[in-house]
């Protein structure tokens, strides 16, 4: 049998290709390099074998070309590509499972926070309910479907004082805007330009109201309110000395609660016969 350390010429077609080491020839023949009828000269006899031959004669190589081991006939080794595959492999298994478990810490800790959240909201809003209830308690703050309020002025000592018997009167917002609208293009006319500057030009031929009703010994009144939205409550005093009159237009919103007391005080009453400044917000 011929040894496998030995060094062997290679030729085709009557021409030499290379030089090779025995142990190469197997991997070249399985690369395509070699070819199996390509001649080989026998280091020890010299003589010229095609390649496949050569290989059968040599000392430590299977019927495959292949190394042969003491523990086996015919070893199938791992190739080192497969084996970095495998390792590789491995790695994304573990990097995968890392990434899971993260994941899943994540979303635990974002249940956490959204369950601590939760409870701070329900918590801000019970103080908020307690907060509305001590309010509305001092304001006197009407129910949903009220509104409630008092006539007060200051006298000519500066001394508040509640005004009994004062019609008030309920419009929606809507409607006391197109009569100030209205009111103010009549006044435009020709010749009536005195006449839009009397605070009784703006009271003649209101629309009729949604609810009227008179304020109490202390000035109070209640009013009730259909249903949510934005009203105007009306009313209007005369001077019994100097004759001279005041009106009042003050919106409110009753869909905020805390605009259903709405008083009538110097401070929302009409300073300006211009029906964009005539109405006044609550206080």
């Amino acid at each position: 049998m011929r040894k496998k350390q030995a060094r062997v010429t290679v030729s085709r077609g009557g021409k030499v290709l290379s030089e090779y080491a025995t142990l190469q020839l197997p991997s070249l023949l399985e690369t395509g390099h070699l070819r199996a009828d390509d001649q080989c000269q026998d280091p020890e006899s010299g003589e010229w074998v095609p390649l496949d031959v050569f290989l059968k004669g040599v000392t430590g190589f299977s019927r495959r070309g292949t190394p042969m081991t003491a523990e086996a006939e015919d070893p199938l080794p791992v190739p080192s590509g497969a084996l970095a595959a495998w390792t590789l492999a491995g790695l994304c298994l573990l990097i995968a499972a890392g990434a899971g478990v993260f994941a899943w810490i994540q979303l635990e800790e974002l249940a956490s926070l959204r369950t601590r959240l939760a409870a701070a909201e329900q918590t801000n809003h019970d103080w908020q309910q307690k907060y509305h209830q001590v309010l509305f308690a001092a304001r006197e703050v009407a129910p949903d479907d009220m509104v409630r309020g008092r006539a007060i002025l200051r006298d000519a000592k500066g001394k508040r004082v509640a005004l009994p018997g004062i019609k008030v009167r309920l419009y929606t917002r809507a409607s006391i805007e197109s009569h100030l609208a209205a009111r103010h293009e009549a006044g435009a006319e020709a010749g009536a330009e005195e006449a839009a500057r009397s605070p009784a030009h703006y009271l003649k031929n209101l629309p009729p109201p949604i609810e009227t009703t008179s304020t109490d010994s202390d000035g109070r009144f209640e009013l009730k309110v259909p249903e949510p939205g934005e009203y105007v409550i009306q009313t209007s005093i005369r001077s019994a000395k100097s004759g001279e009159m005041r009106l009042w237009f003050v919106t409110f919103d009753a869909r905020d609660p805390m605009n259903t007391a709405v008083d009538i005080t110097e401070s929302n009453a009409v300073q300006q016969l211009n029906p964009l400044l005539m109405m006044v917000e609550g206080r």
